[in-house]
C-alpha cells in the first residue's frame, strides 16, 4: 500500500507539470486504480478520478464490496465537472440498489441537489424512484425532502389519503414544510373548499421564507379574491405579484381582468396595449381579444369592439384554418409553436437544453476522461437525449391538443360577442347590465399630468400608467 501511495503521489506532480490536456495513465491494477480516484477526487482532479474510479469497475461486478463506493467516485467526479445527468443516473443507483446502506443518504442527497437544480430527469428520478420507493430513515432535512416529494407524487396521482399524510408529516421547521403547505391548500382549492385555503395560502403569501412559495401563494390568493368578487383585493395582490415577476405577460392579463371586473375599462386596455409590446410577442393567449372585445363593448365601442373580434381570427388564422381542415393539433405548424412556449413544456425543454450543455462540455473533457469512460458517457447521453427528446414531444402533442381548445373556445366567444354587439346596437347604445359608472374623460387629466402620443413605441418600465382614453358612449335611458 506505502508503493501504491508513493506511486499516486509521483504520478500527481508529473501531472501537475502539464499533462492536465491528456487521458491519465490509469494502473491496470484495480486497487491501484480504486486508490487513484479517491486521492484524485480529493486533490480535484474529478477528470482522473472518474478515469480510474471507471477502470475499477470495469473488471467489478454488483457484488464486488466496493462496487457502490466506485460508484459514487464516479457521481461526485460528474458533479463536480458539471455533468448532472449521468451524476443523477449513478446516485438513482446507488440508493435504488442500497447494498451499501452507509451510502443511501449520501446518494438521496445527490438526487435532491439534482431535482433542486431544476435540470433533472423527473420520470426516472422522481415518478419511477423517489415517489414510489420505500425509502429507510436517511437523517435530517433528507426524510423531510422524501416525505414532501411522495406525498406530493400521491396526491397528483389521487391518492389523497397517502399524500395527505405524508405532508402533514413534515416537520414544522423543515423549509420543505412550506411547500407542502402550499400543496395541501392547492388541494383544498381543487376540491372546491376555497375558504379554507384562503387563511394558509394568505399566511403563506405574508410569511414564507421561500420566494417561490411567497409568489404562487400570492398569484393564488389574487386568484381567489377575484373568484369571490373582490376586484379591488385581486388587483392589489396582483399587482404585488407584478414587482416579484414584473417582466411575465401572463401576470399583465390577470391585472387587465382585475381592471375590467372592478369597472376600470380604461385601465384595462392600457394593459392590452401594453401586451403588444414586442417584448411580450411571445404570449398566446387568446382570451386577450375577448376582453378587448368585452371592454370595449362596455363603453358602447361598437366598432372598435368588433375589430378585436376580428384579430383574433387574423392572429390565429392559420392555426383555425388548420383545425377546420381536420389536421392534428399535434400536426398543425401554427399550433405547435404557439404549444412550444407553453408553461408546461419548460421542464422538458430544460432538461434537453441542459443534456446538449453537457454533452458539448463532455467533448472538452474528452482528452482527460479515456475512451473507455468517453464512450459510456456518450452512450448515456445519447440515450437521456433520446428519452428526453420523446416525453417532450408528448408534451407537446397534450399541449398542442390544449390549444386547439382553448382557441376553438375563443373563437365560439367572440362569436358570441359580435351576435351581442349586433343586438346591442339596436338597443341604442345602453350600457351592458350592471356596469359601474365610467368617469368622464376630463376625470384623466390633471394639471401635473403629459400626455404623449406614442406610435410602435413602448416603454416597459411606464406599463403602470397607461390608460387609452376611448370615450364612453353608452347612453342610459
Amino acid at each position: 500500500m506505502r508503493g501504491a501511495r508513493a506511486w499516486l503521489l509521483s504520478g500527481a506532480l508529473a501531472c501537475a507539470q502539464g499533462c492536465a490536456a491528456r487521458a491519465p495513465e490509469i494502473p491496470e491494477d484495480r486497487e491501484r486504480a480504486f486508490l487513484m480516484s479517491v486521492e484524485r477526487l480529493e486533490g480535484g482532479d474529478h477528470a482522473s478520478a472518474a478515469a480510474a474510479a471507471w477502470a475499477y469497475l470495469r473488471g467489478a461486478g454488483e457484488d464486488d464490496p466496493r462496487y457502490d463506493r466506485a460508484l459514487r467516485l464516479l457521481a461526485r467526479s460528474a458533479e463536480a465537472l458539471g455533468l448532472r445527468y449521468p451524476a443523477s443516473v449513478w446516485w438513482t443507483q446507488i440508493a435504488r440498489a442500497r447494498r451499501d446502506a452507509a451510502l443511501t443518504p449520501e446518494a438521496v442527497d445527490g438526487l435532491r441537489r439534482a431535482i433542486e437544480a431544476g435540470e433533472h430527469d423527473e420520470e426516472s428520478v422522481v415518478t419511477d424512484f423517489l415517489a414510489v420507493e420505500e425509502l429507510p430513515k436517511l437523517g435530517g432535512e433528507l426524510d423531510e425532502f422524501v416525505r414532501y416529494t411522495q406525498g406530493l407524487h400521491n396526491l397528483r396521482q389521487g391518492l389523497t389519503a397517502w399524500g395527505l399524510a405524508q405532508l402533514d408529516a413534515i416537520h414544522p421547521d423543515s423549509p420543505y414544510r412550506e411547500r407542502a403547505r402550499y400543496a395541501l391548500a392547492v388541494h383544498q382549492v381543487a376540491r372546491g373548499e376555497l375558504d379554507a385555503a384562503l387563511a394558509p395560502l394568505s399566511a403563506l403569501a405574508e410569511q414564507a421564507r421561500d420566494p417561490a412559495v411567497r409568489q404562487d401563494a400570492l398569484t393564488a390568493v389574487a386568484r381567489l379574491a377575484m373568484q369571490r368578487g373582490d376586484y379591488a383585493a385581486g388587483l392589489e395582490a396582483f399587482e404585488r405579484v407584478r414587482e416579484q415577476v414584473p417582466d411575465a405577460p401572463e401576470v399583465l392579463l390577470e391585472v387587465a381582468w382585475a381592471h375590467y371586473y372592478k369597472g376600470d375599462p380604461r385601465r384595462a386596455l392600457g394593459y392590452l396595449l401594453a401586451l403588444d409590446a414586442p417584448a411580450y410577442g411571445g404570449l398566446i393567449a387568446p382570451e386577450r381579444y375577448i376582453l378587448e372585445a368585452l371592454t370595449l363593448r362596455s363603453l358602447c365601442q361598437f366598432g372598435p369592439a368588433r375589430e378585436a373580434t376580428a384579430r383574433l381570427r387574423a392572429r390565429y388564422a392559420q392555426a383555425l384554418a388548420d383545425l377546420y381542415a381536420g389536421v392534428p393539433p399535434e400536426r398543425s405548424a401554427p399550433l405547435r409553436a404557439a404549444a412550444a412556449s407553453r408553461g408546461a413544456l419548460r421542464p422538458h425543454e430544460r432538461l434537453a437544453r441542459a443534456l446538449e450543455r453537457e454533452r458539448a462540455a463532455l467533448n472538452a473533457l474528452a482528452p482527460r476522461l479515456g475512451e473507455g469512460l468517453l464512450g459510456a458517457l456518450r452512450a448515456l447521453y445519447a440515450r437521456g437525449a433520446e428519452a428526453a427528446s420523446a416525453r417532450l414531444e408528448g408534451a407537446l402533442r397534450r399541449e398542442s391538443a390544449a390549444l386547439a381548445r382553448e382557441l376553438l373556445a375563443a373563437e365560439e366567444a367572440v362569436r358570441l360577442i359580435a351576435h351581442e354587439l349586433a343586438v346591442a346596437l339596436l338597443r341604442g347604445r345602453q350600457p351592458p347590465p350592471g356596469r359601474a359608472p365610467v368617469p368622464p374623460l376630463d376625470a384623466l387629466a390633471t394639471s401635473a399630468q403629459v400626455a404623449f402620443g406614442f406610435s410602435g413605441e413602448f416603454w416597459t418600465d411606464e406599463l403602470d400608467e397607461l390608460v387609452v382614453a376611448a370615450e364612453d358612449r353608452c347612453i342610459d335611458r
